[in-house]
């Protein structure tokens, strides 16, 4: 599951907000704290999702349902083959948001359209798109960021 930026703002907002202040004392410390909400509103509309790696998702995508079509037209499901063609050749060119969205529909639709074949074609095709999942799964993990509670906790 994927937060956007925004509402992971929105919700440590929320929690100093209706969490924390309610609990401060010093007047300066709450004015710290009106501070660092203040900055998390403004900054919510200022962040955009990581360009680079949402070109990335969208390419390794578009290489697996490219694969899989061919794959497809080669097994005699023209049809299917072609369906997975204009679904990718419908998704937005710009790199970003919107093309990853796109890609993300069409692997889900494709999994989906593989069930529709007899059981052996459609085990030796899954693989296909599974690569890419695998990939994905370890660049979201790549990304991640340790939490800075540990360190905060040695003050």
């Amino acid at each position: 599951m994927r937060v956007s930026p925004q509402t992971l703002l929105e919700g440590v907002v929320r929690s100093l907000h209706d969490q924390v202040l309610p609990h401060l004392e010093s007047r300066p410390a709450r004015g710290q704290l009106w501070a660092a909400i203040d900055v998390l509103r403004n900054l919510g509309g200022r962040i955009e999702p990581a360009v680079a790696a949402l070109e990335e998702e969208a390419r390794s995508a578009a290489n697996a349902l490219g694969t899989l079509a061919g794959r497809l037209r080669d097994a005699g499901e023209a049809t299917l083959a072609a369906e997975i063609e204009r679904q990718l050749a419908a998704a937005p060119a710009e790199p970003g948001d919107a093309r990853t969205q796109a890609m993300r529909a069409a692997l889900v639709d494709a999994f989906a359209r593989l069930d529709t074949l007899p059981a052996e074609s459609a085990d030796a095709l899954r693989p296909i798109l599974g690569g890419h999942l695998a990939a994905q799964a370890v660049r979201d993990v790549s990304r991640l960021q340790p939490s800075l509670l540990e360190e905060i906790s040695r003050g």
